[in-house]
């Protein structure tokens, strides 16, 4: 009772301590959801699922060693993390120590990767494909996949879009709202729609 009174005089100690505990039955219940589509899941140890995470897809979904996926003063307290693999082949693959906050969508027809320790903030959203093809006549066909890499410890804002095909160097930091359709280099910062860059983690004064 002293340890529980003393978790109640503090909240953000009390909610962690919280998500712990639940964390193991948050990993059962994606794999339950996963286990409908017939599709896999692996996950490591010490991780730590703080948010609702809807699993959809039929392809693979890895969670390496302590990775966080959502917090409770992170926003977006209605929008769950959504993880789709969506076809057989497909994979995401969240490596060790990332952070994965609410409202998140990854959503992958070839696959996606998010590199270790990296902090992807709320509302981010990957897709690795145009889902349909582009000419008038052929919006029903599939569109072009092309696989999703974030190296490690890569910062996301929050509302960052990225696209098919892009690859994002180690240490870069990419600003709230930005759309990603290209290749970003190591370390380099990114912002706007379209994306430029301003500047260099590695060059930074401050």
């Amino acid at each position: 009772m002293i340890i529980l009174h003393e978790l109640l005089r503090k909240p953000i100690l009390a909610i962690t301590a919280l998500s712990a505990r639940l964390s193991p039955w948050r990993v059962l219940q994606i794999r339950v959801q996963a286990r409908l589509y017939s599709a896999t899941v692996q996950t490591g140890h010490h991780i730590t699922i703080a948010h609702p995470v809807r699993f959809q897809g039929f392809g693979t979904l890895i969670i390496e060693d302590e990775v966080q996926l959502g917090y409770f003063l992170a926003g977006l307290s209605n929008s769950p993390i959504h993880l789709q693999p969506r076809e057989t082949s497909a994979v995401i693959r969240i490596c060790r120590g990332a952070a994965i906050m609410n409202g998140c969508e990854l959503v992958a027809r070839s696959a996606i990767t998010i590199g270790r320790n990296s902090r992807i903030g709320p509302g981010c959203v990957f897709m690795d494909s145009d889902f349909h093809a582009l000419e008038p006549d052929q919006r029903d066909r599939a569109g072009v996949s092309r696989p999703i890499l974030l190296g490690d410890n890569v910062w996301f804002g929050r509302a960052v879009t990225v696209l098919k095909g892009v690859s994002i160097g180690k240490d870069a930091v990419v600003g709230a709202g930005c759309v990603v359709a290209g290749d970003i280099p190591p370390g380099a910062i990114v912002v706007g729609n379209p994306m430029r860059v301003v500047g260099s983690v590695y060059e930074s004064g401050e």
